[in-house]
């Protein structure tokens, strides 16, 4: 029974102040029928009890001569459901370089923008967690090229 107490505890305590995270992601990148997909690293902390802060660097592999790589600063409000499942919302900043192999040149650009999408997590351990993000990329800039869903799937080790 003690055992139990203590590991509730601990669980609970992954979305506390000051608790870190590094991990790695599996990303699919969704625009208008155009699909392709991407690997990611991620660090995390947690600012205050519940909110934690989350900068990712994301490459998306080369589809139709294009190849993207995207940085995120991000803010999760994790919404402990159970004692190792957690639920959060997701908002924050994306800046995204594409670069395009074109007519025997190339182009790079680079935009800004914003994330909105939810996640959840499910804590395996003390020490390691995975779980999936869907999120939507809108990004500023000529059209809507870079706006976009992103499918994820990532994993972490916590301390």
């Amino acid at each position: 029974m003690a055992m139990a107490m203590l590991m509730a505890v601990t669980m609970s305590a992954q979305s506390e102040k000051g608790g870190m995270a590094v991990g790695g992601n599996l990303n699919i990148g969704l625009d208008h029928g155009y699909t392709n997909f991407g690997i990611g690293a991620k660090f995390s902390y947690n600012f205050i009890n519940h909110l934690r802060g989350e900068a990712s660097l994301d490459y998306f592999f080369p589809k139709d001569d294009v190849s993207q790589l995207g940085f995120n600063f991000n803010l999760h409000w994790v919404f402990d459901i159970k004692e190792k499942h957690g639920l959060y919302p997701i908002a924050g900043f994306a800046y995204l370089h594409q670069h395009a192999d074109v007519f025997g040149g190339s182009v790079n650009t680079n935009h800004a923008g914003f994330n909105l999408g939810v996640g959840y997590e499910f804590r395996v351990s003390e020490h390691f967690k995975f779980g999936p993000e869907v999120k939507l990329q809108c990004i500023f800039g000529d059209g809507d090229s870079g706006s976009r869903g992103i499918i994820g799937i990532g994993a972490a080790y916590m301390f």
